[in-house]
């Protein structure tokens, strides 16, 4: 097989790490019952996104045409046609376009879509690809040409298929994006690259444990006792390796994944935001609605089925 191209990246001048302190919390209408959601886009100007974003999802990219740098963290590397990108919960990323139009499509999914394939399956390892510590250099992947055209058409897949009603849609979305990532993993390995594999047997029992205890008991008061008896460790070391493990704390989590319970009985006939409020869990309904908002970016309002 072909030996992958090399990327360049290289640590961002201090002076214009500014963006950072610009960094916003980007929402998707990503939610359990539709835990992968693709997106398509044409730049004609000015920077891909209007400000710089993380996000409680893991996203993968690729760009169709146009050409880049792209900043992540401290780092900035130059993105062309057919780069691939992967990064996962609550990781800054931006950048700048010098050759217009930049068309893309990403796909963003819940960290869910792997974990439940369970702790000592391939579900980790593929989730490890996008949630361990990494430079910028090992985020952004630029295929052979002879995979290039693989991962592209892969990814129109999505696309289409995304934008389909009826049966199978969500099955197929997941058959589509986990054979996108075994081909790039088994691609990575050939080219004696294996990014996270070594950290495998880190805490993800523990882990595992505690998200079963989140998505049984979000409808109830959770606590931090709750959350670190479940997985069988203390407090501090559970909030060690929850954020480690998937890039943001347990409690970010519950909220995250109560704020996509609500959205998704929201868009269900016969709920009103107080009912939906109590049902994930919230006793004030000011605390949902703020935090409905910080999530998806609209008022719970917007998602009521008319």
């Amino acid at each position: 097989m072909s030996k992958a191209p090399n990327v360049s990246a290289k640590p961002t001048n201090v002076v214009e790490l500014s963006w950072l302190l610009d960094v916003t919390e980007s929402r998707q209408p990503v939610s359990e019952s539709s835990p992968i959601w693709v997106r398509e886009g044409t730049v004609l100007e000015g920077p891909p996104t209007a400000h710089p974003e993380c996000h409680p999802y893991c996203e993968m990219g690729i760009v169709l045409e146009g050409a880049g740098t792209h900043l992540v963290e401290g780092e900035e590397a130059y993105r062309v046609p057919g780069d691939l990108f992967l990064v996962g919960p609550g990781v800054p990323h931006w950048g700048s376009i010098q050759s217009f139009p930049l068309k893309f499509i990403t796909v963003y999914f819940l960290p869910s879509v792997l974990i439940e394939m369970g702790p000592e399956s391939d579900g980790v390892r593929v989730l490890r690809r996008f949630t361990t510590k990494q430079s910028l250099q090992e985020r952004l992947v630029r295929p052979t040409r002879e995979l290039r055209a693989e991962f592209t058409a892969t990814f129109q897949q999505l696309l289409a298929e995304f934008g389909k009603e009826g049966f199978g849609r969500e099955i197929r979305l997941r058959t589509l994006l986990l054979d996108q990532m075994v081909t790039l993993l088994r691609w990575e390995e050939s080219q004696g690259v294996s990014i996270g594999a070594g950290q495998l047997e880190i805490d993800w029992r523990p882990i595992l444990k505690a998200l079963h205890f989140l998505r049984e008991n979000y409808t109830e008061p959770v606590y931090a006792n709750d959350v670190a008896r479940a997985a069988g460790m203390s407090e501090s070391r559970l909030k060690v390796i929850f954020n480690e493990a998937l890039g943001l704390s347990w409690v970010k989590y519950l909220q995250g994944y109560r704020i996509h319970r609500a959205a998704a009985l929201l868009n269900e006939s016969g709920h009103n935001v107080t009912e939906a409020a109590l049902a994930v869990g919230f006793e004030s309904l000011s605390h949902f609605n703020e935090t409905f908002r910080s999530f998806m970016g609209v008022s719970p309002k917007h998602y009521i089925l008319k």
